[in-house]
């Protein structure tokens, strides 16, 4: 109920991954009055699967290789079509620091393959696709017995070997698949993809065509058997999208695509937020639980009791009954006078245990109360009966009136309350009572234990007093709407506690209306879930990040690489790669134990994140061995540059509670050069250098001969 609501990514396992970290940056763009044949013959050349439409720095659509199949039949070489007329528009477009599986699953919603990414006034800045979302993904997630039979696509994309180019691009453009297989007696005897009709379609060739003509053979296949692994090194081998699936006898029995190896991985994430989010989930239905018990403070119990009444002589003859009495007794009214009070009891089944003490008392001038229980026809009954003498003005003892009232219900109710007050002073969640104005009337101690406010300090105030300012003006708008409007809301708040500390709760609010339905209450039940929500924010940065140095692990340094190269490409700025291995640590972990290791591979990250620059990355690939990129390097000297004051700076001795030891470094560097595309070749490269500045005898670098011909530093 305070005034506020966090912007949290749905999926905050990626939250130190956004799109303008994963996207190709500058890609290749025209505008909507450019011809078809054109850009099909950009596509070709420059062996890319979209190029952006664009109107001034504004995107308006997208033209990919799937387009490009709906177009095929177009007599594209007899009049104009122009790529504005059969664009994809308007185009899927994300800002650029959309977080990683949010932007991943906007792509999977509407099943697109290609995301514009814009800067904040909405203009062109890059675009993402199935292949950037596989590099930060990555295969560690995966258990390792995944199969392609798990993974492939089952769909009957077989078509006869002598089927036309119109036939194959038809089964494509119905099935949504990236390519088709030509089939003689069940064996896949060649294939076509997205990419030769782009080629296709560039040249205008003709619709009637047999596929022999131009479909790829002999045909790449793997075995449905053969591990997820293994299948994504083929494809990244051969540098293709698709593989084609045979059984033990070589008959076709599906395709393996990239873009289902990224679902399955994806699923595989999923899975273990999965298992989180129900973690979470059956705790708030725990609390939702007790706090239905819990909503008997909010709610006051009326009930009218009927109350019988017996007047009786001093001999206990009964003169009069009341109607309520009498249906007690089970006779008419008139049916009882003349009868003793205690032969009415043991007609209808009551004890009359305590009825002679009550004459007595009566009697003497006195009344006298007890309860008795009662079994009627359907439900055990509690009453309480009161004999209380009559007396004239003389005080002479002229008979006795009997009340019996049956307190079922209230006794009940008494049980509730204290049960609903117990469990308002001892619940662990904070509870608060407002009136009809939303402002506090009570609240319980653990609201004390929770906010620091004493109830004190914030009765007579609005609950907006413990706002975070994290949630906004809109945010409060719909809860009161839909708190209005169905007596009824329940989220997760952002509130701050007395000492000035932001906190999660899961808030439940109920409305307490009075019989002409206005608000009279407002009852507020919250639990404090910030630790939750610690523990699964470290979660998501161990994701990406080594636990003990706290730099970028392998998963996320490799993304970056990808992006840095990518960047480097286009921008004819090379990037440099430094491998760095610390010698000497093993001695230090033998002579003083893993701990003083662990401690001195947190000094290492520390200096050597110290002493490079704020646009370069180092992580911590395992063990002893830390990985740099740097960027937008003027001359390769400032990388060696670098490399020496890193040698100097892991020299300095380490003081470990008094004992002082030294490590030194090797590193091998690698320079990124203009056809330079792969991270791993280039990593490879550094690694290479590294073992020569090992073999040169420690403590010194090398670069990798490919990159600098014929140098080497000591």
């Amino acid at each position: 109920m305070a005034d506020c609501v966090p912007k949290n990514d749905p999926h905050p396992m990626y939250a130190t991954v956004v799109l303008k970290d994963i996207c190709s940056v500058e890609p290749v763009c025209v505008t909507p009055d450019a011809p078809v044949t054109d850009v099909l013959r950009t596509m070709h050349v420059q062996c890319i699967s979209s190029v952006v439409v664009v109107e001034g720095n504004r995107p308006v659509g997208i033209f990919t290789e799937r387009d490009a199949m709906h177009v095929f039949g177009h007599e594209l070489q007899s009049r104009i079509v122009t790529v504005g007329a059969v664009m994809s528009s308007p185009p899927l477009v994300a800002p650029l620091d959309t977080g990683f599986f949010a932007a991943y699953h906007l792509c999977a919603q509407k099943g697109v393959r290609h995301l514009i990414v814009v800067d904040g006034n909405g203009d062109l800045y890059g675009i993402a696709s199935d292949t950037d979302f596989m590099k930060v993904l990555g295969l560690d997630v995966l258990s390792g017995q995944e199969k392609v039979e798990q993974v492939m696509s089952h769909a009957p994309m077989g078509i006869a070997g002598d089927a036309s180019l119109n036939e194959a691009v038809s089964m494509m453009v119905k099935c949504k698949s990236q390519a088709v297989v030509a089939l003689a007696h069940g064996k896949p005897i060649g294939i076509v993809t997205e990419r030769d009709v782009v080629r296709l379609g560039r040249v205008g060739a003709e619709g009637s065509m047999p596929l022999a003509t131009f479909m790829t053979t002999p045909v790449l296949t793997i075995t449905a058997d053969r591990s997820i692994y293994h299948a994504i090194e083929v494809m990244r081998e051969r540098r293709i999208r698709t593989l084609v699936v045979v059984d033990s006898r070589d008959q076709f029995v599906g395709l393996l695509s990239e873009h289902d190896v990224v679902k399955k991985i994806e699923s595989r994430y999923v899975s273990v937020l999965t298992t989180i989010i129900q973690r979470q989930s059956d705790d708030i239905n725990r609390i939702r639980h007790e706090l239905d018990e819990k909503h008997v403070l909010s709610a006051v119990l009326h009930q009218s009791l009927g109350v019988g009444l017996v007047v009786a002589d001093p001999a206990g003859k009964v003169h009069y009954v009341n109607p309520a009495a009498a249906s007690l007794f089970g006779v008419e009214p008139a049916q009882a006078p003349g009868t003793a009070l205690k032969d009415l009891f043991l007609l209808a089944g009551l004890s009359t245990h305590n009825l002679q003490s009550a004459f007595d008392a009566a009697g003497q001038g006195a009344s006298y109360e007890y309860d008795l229980s009662h079994q009627g026809a359907q439900a055990q009954r509690e009453l309480h009966v009161r004999m209380a003498p009559i007396q004239d003005q003389g005080g002479h003892f002229l008979g006795m009136v009997q009340v019996i009232q049956d307190v079922t219900g209230r006794n009940l109710s008494e049980r509730k309350l204290k049960q609903a007050a117990s469990i308002f002073e001892n619940t662990i969640e904070g509870v608060i009572v407002a009136d009809a104005q939303a402002n506090i009337v009570s609240v319980n101690p653990a609201f004390t234990r929770i906010t620091g406010f004493q109830e004190d300090e914030v009765r007579g105030r609005n609950p907006r007093i413990l706002g975070s300012g994290r949630q906004d003006r809109q945010f409060y708008e719909r809860l009161w709407k839909t708190l209005l409007g169905t007596g009824y809301w329940q989220g997760e708040v952002w509130n701050r506690r007395k000492s000035g500390e932001a906190y999660a709760e899961w808030l439940t609010v109920n409305v307490i209306k009075d019989a002409a339905g206005q608000p009279l209450n407002y009852i507020a039940v919250f639990a404090d879930i910030t630790s939750a929500k610690r523990v699964h924010d470290e979660f998501e940065f161990l994701a990406h990040h080594d636990p003990l140095t706290r730099l970028p692990n392998r998963l996320l340094f490799n993304a970056r690489l990808a992006h840095s190269l990518s960047r480097s490409i286009r921008a004819h700025s090379p990037i440099a790669v430094l491998m760095v291995d610390l010698d000497g640590f093993k001695l230090i972990n033998d002579r003083y134990g893993h701990a003083a290791g662990d401690q001195v591979l947190e000094i290492v990250g520390q200096r050597l994140t110290a002493h490079i620059r704020s646009e370069d990355t180092v992580a911590r690939l395992g063990g002893d061995e830390f990985s740099i990129v740097l960027e937008d390097l003027e001359t390769e000297v400032i990388a060696c540059d670098i490399a020496h004051k890193l040698i100097e700076v892991i020299a300095t001795p380490i003081d470990l509670n008094g004992a002082e030891v030294s490590v030194t470094a090797s590193i091998g560097i690698a320079f990124s050069t203009p056809s330079e595309k792969s991270p791993g070749s280039l990593l490879r490269s550094a690694d290479d250098a590294l073992y020569r500045a090992k073999d040169a005898g420690k403590n010194t670098c090398r670069i990798f001969a490919g990159s600098q011909p014929g140098k080497t530093h000591a």
